[in-house]
């Protein structure tokens, strides 16, 4: 039986076409879950998954009768009941524990002074919105993984992104529950067995015309525009994320490094290139703010947030709408490996703390692609004549 893959809709289900022989449509996301599409015209969900080491596939519902989502709700909890390590209860015959809106506030308290206030915002707009209304009455003690299977991927189909963050929030603060002595320190996650969505990447390297388009405007902005494509152009030299070099002060900035402090993976140091000490050298002339790039309103504080005029920029210089602030660290990081660069040692340009994070930024473009093919067939052609020359 052939088999393709898309991200299975309730729109997909309805164009799929009935072919002579039965086939299946494999969800991108959701390892197992699939469309299946009979010669008769008949549709069903399905999920394939290993059970006592056999592979089987059940049969979750017509897709006449039942919505993608619905059936991707299904197909994990038919996974969950399937598991070889399917935890029910941390302690079922114990006492109620703490709730988890207890476990929350306490931990959010063991966080002051050492999360940065951004990661503190961030979490409490999980809990508020997602984990609090989910489990905050239930006793830590008593989760079990159907009901987190449920919430998991009824938030997935609205969020799959979301839904991967608030669960690693909610395993961090069932870790700290037994790190405290909350909960035994042998005691299971009941969220376990629950696999998260397949991570896929957000950004888009920018071409060579893109780039152009980007270079030609910073090498001659406007004066009201000035210190904002110095920002933007230190991100291009130097891989930074936009908030490190918005937030940038003189304190930070070496002869030939930049010292960030407080950075998204800890403190690290940025090498400078000669481009990018250009532009900080001109720039410390006659500065009076502690801040590289200081607020017109305020000096005493940092410019503030660069995606708003980088979508003025965007439209003025005509690029698409699709290219994000954050995609020029996309670029860089992508330029750098398609230069040769180990992803190691991109990652540490970049100030990765997991290799698997800098495999996101390896975008190609069409271009190289199509020239690394060029060149591996020619080697290969070469090799073939040599070969046929020696016989």
């Amino acid at each position: 039986m052939s088999a393709y893959k898309k991200h299975l809709t309730d729109t997909v289900a309805a164009k799929s076409r009935p072919k002579p022989k039965e086939y299946s449509i494999r969800d991108t996301a959701f390892q197992g879950f699939a469309l299946r599409v009979q010669p008769s015209g008949a549709k069903s969900w399905v999920l394939r998954l290993r059970v006592g080491g056999k592979l089987r596939r059940l049969t979750i519902g017509s897709a006449e009768s039942m919505g993608a989502e619905e059936a991707r709700i299904r197909a994990h909890q038919l996974r969950v009941e399937h598991s070889d390590t399917v935890i029910v209860h941390i302690a079922p015959e114990d006492a109620p524990a703490m709730t988890f809106r207890e476990l929350a506030a306490e931990f959010l308290k063991a966080k002051d002074g050492i999360w940065k206030p951004s990661t503190v915002k961030s979490f409490k707009t999980y809990l508020r919105s997602q984990l609090i209304p989910a489990f905050g009455h239930r006793p830590i003690n008593h989760l079990t993984t159907a009901e987190i299977a449920t919430w998991f991927h009824t938030y997935s189909a609205a969020r799959a992104g979301g839904a991967n963050q608030a669960l690693t929030l909610f395993r961090t603060c069932l870790k700290f529950a037994r790190d405290t002595g909350r909960l035994p320190k042998d005691a299971p996650d009941p969220s376990s067995p629950i696999r998260k969505n397949t991570r896929r990447a957000r950004g888009r390297l920018l071409n060579s015309k893109e780039l152009a388009k980007l270079g030609a405007w910073l090498e001659a902005p406007q004066l009201r525009w000035l210190d904002i494509a110095d920002a933007i152009h230190l991100i291009l030299l130097t891989g930074c994320r936009s908030g490190e070099i918005a937030g940038l002060k003189w304190s930070h900035v070496d002869k030939d490094h930049l010292k960030l402090q407080a950075a998204k993976t800890g403190n690290r140091e940025v090498v400078l290139t000669d481009p990018a000490k250009v532009i900080l050298e001109r720039r410390r002339t006659g500065a009076k703010s502690s801040y590289v790039f200081p607020s017109k309103n305020d000096p005493d504080k940092p410019i503030g947030e660069l995606h708003i005029p980088w979508r003025n920029i965007r439209r003025r210089i005509g690029l698409s709408e699709s290219i994000r602030l954050h995609d020029l660290r996309h670029t860089y990081a992508s330029r750098a490996i398609m230069k040769g660069e180990t992803l190691s040692m991109t990652g540490k340009l970049l100030g990765h703390r997991r290799p698997q994070t800098t495999e996101i930024y390896a975008h190609l473009d069409a271009n190289h692609l199509a020239n690394a093919a060029d060149r591996i067939a020619g080697t290969i052609a070469e090799w073939l004549k040599s070969a046929e020359a020696d016989t």
